[in-house]
């Protein structure tokens, strides 16, 4: 470790120590470690996060989705079972 990285450590670990990083806006909330370029301009890294937001907002569609099919197939398969045994088939 250098003397510039050993610096930077003690002085975290002594605001850490002062609580002065306690109640800090997002405490608890999980770290965005989505690598960014610092390369890009700012249009790019706005379509990436829009981006990275819609795959989110798909994957819990498609998970609503699939319970809500779920729901569907189970509330088919007692309405069949009870038309069964109302007219006494057993098809």
């Amino acid at each position: 470790m250098n003397a510039l990285a050993w610096i930077g450590e003690a002085r975290i670990a002594q605001a850490v120590q002062d609580g002065k990083l306690d109640n800090l806006p997002g405490a608890g909330c999980p770290l965005d470690l989505t690598v960014r370029d610092g390369a890009l301009d700012a249009q790019a890294r706005l379509g990436l996060e829009l981006l990275d937001r819609a795959r989110r907002r798909l994957r819990t569609d498609a998970a609503q989705d699939q319970r809500e099919r779920a729901a569907l197939r189970l509330l088919w398969a007692k309405a069949l079972a009870r038309q069964r045994h109302n007219t006494g088939t057993s098809a």
